[in-house]
């Protein structure tokens, strides 16, 4: 469950992130799958990098994983949008993220994730974030923690000062 969240909110994807990945397996020669989940504010208060206030996370849109042959993932989001709330006062945004997530293992062990385009992570340290351009982490595969933390070029929008 936690990669579903990782790459959805990694696309979120989420997550430097202690998120799962929101993805249907599907073979690579195959058409990217319909895909739709909300994520509760229980749900999402587990995971480092969420807002301070209770939030609900909806991804709609298309999903496809690619397995490389070294252990590698690549997940595409076509067509994905997120509906992020503040619970607390019900503000709300909606971001197309339909970036996609590179995922590889490093000679270390720790898991390098490489992302391009929009996308919705929760990071420990960048908080819940919506990035446009190519952005990359490398987090420990034990506890999630951040080695190096989220950087890159292109736009980081942050969501929770947004939604406040």
């Amino acid at each position: 469950m936690k990669r579903i969240l990782l790459t959805v909110v990694g696309i979120l994807v989420a997550l430097v992130l202690a998120a799962p990945t929101a993805s249907a397996r599907s073979e690579n020669g195959a058409a990217p799958e319909d895909f739709s989940v909300t994520y509760f504010p229980e749900f999402v208060a587990q995971f480092p990098g969420h807002c301070e206030f209770p939030m609900q996370i909806e991804i709609s849109g298309k999903t496809k994983t690619l397995e490389q042959g070294n252990g590698g993932v690549i997940i595409s989001a076509p067509g994905q949008n997120a509906i992020i709330t503040n619970v607390a006062n019900g503000e709300q945004a909606t971001f197309n993220i339909t970036g996609s997530s590179h995922k590889s293992t490093l000679d270390n062990g720790n898991i390098e994730t490489v992302m391009t385009g929009r996308n919705l992570l929760l990071d420990p340290v960048a908080g819940t974030v919506v990035t446009s351009g190519r952005f990359t982490f490398v987090n420990d595969p034990t506890d999630t923690t951040n080695v190096v933390p989220l950087s890159g070029n292109g736009q980081r929008i942050d969501v929770c000062e947004l939604l406040s």
